[in-house]
């Protein structure tokens, strides 16, 4: 599990930022406060992470520039979105977003998944978590880099609660199956429609459609991609 985050919590405390990572990011991150946490923030405040913490709490891993972070919480303003992702300017470029909206149901961490998932989030704590288009490590000798592996599937079951979603996508088929097989195996169920076909979205989350912009890319581009609901029964 790596540490992310420790510049900006630097430069929070005061400190100046080694030269070699002087970029403006590092700079507005200083002004995302409110928006923007880092890891070691994210666990001095858990779980207190939304005014509203009454509401279900949805967690993106892979947010990239948080585009649907902010149209997930812009129309389901019932709901908490928490999106992390572990590169500087993925997080900002997102909490920039959140800011310029004034959304208050949903904030960006820089944080690392296994980190958020395995020492943090106490079990039954998730009422859904969203991953789409994960590096699918299509080497078979990068395979054990993947995130959606049994052990990191097992825990995510753990704190999931009952009737809570797990919603993926992805580009790869070989690794859709095989996850697809993984979380099967878990203890999750397929919410498929009645004519077993996948679901485009959990059925408590309204508005959309929610689509990333690698999934734009692949539409536009006629390649295929890979969606299913899955809930923890």
């Amino acid at each position: 599990m790596r540490k992310v985050g420790t510049i900006i919590d630097n430069l929070r405390s005061g400190e100046k930022a080694p030269d070699r990572h002087e970029n403006p990011y590092l700079s507005e991150a200083l002004q995302l406060s409110e928006y923007l946490l880092t890891q070691s923030e994210l666990q001095n405040i858990f779980p207190n992470v939304f005014q509203e913490m009454q509401n279900p709490f949805i967690l993106e891993v892979g947010c990239y520039m948080g585009k649907n972070v902010i149209e997930l919480a812009e129309q389901n303003n019932k709901m908490n979105f928490l999106g992390i992702d572990i590169t500087y300017k993925r997080v900002v470029k997102s909490a920039r977003k959140l800011k310029r909206f004034n959304i208050s149901n949903g904030k960006i961490a820089i944080c690392d998944a296994r980190y958020l998932i395995n020492e943090l989030l106490p079990e039954q704590f998730l009422d859904g978590i969203c991953v789409f288009f994960p590096d699918p490590w299509p080497k078979d000798r990068h395979e054990k880099n993947r995130l959606l592996n049994q052990q990191f599937i097992q825990a995510v079951y753990q704190k999931i609660k009952p009737n809570g979603f797990f919603w993926f996508k992805s580009d790869h088929q070989v690794y859709f199956t095989q996850t697809n097989d993984l979380l099967l195996n878990s203890g999750f169920v397929a919410d498929d429609l009645d004519n077993n076909q996948p679901r485009a979205q959990p059925r408590n989350i309204i508005g959309g459609p929610y689509e990333t912009a690698f999934q734009k890319l692949f539409i536009n581009k006629g390649i295929p991609f890979y969606q299913r609901v899955y809930l923890k029964k």
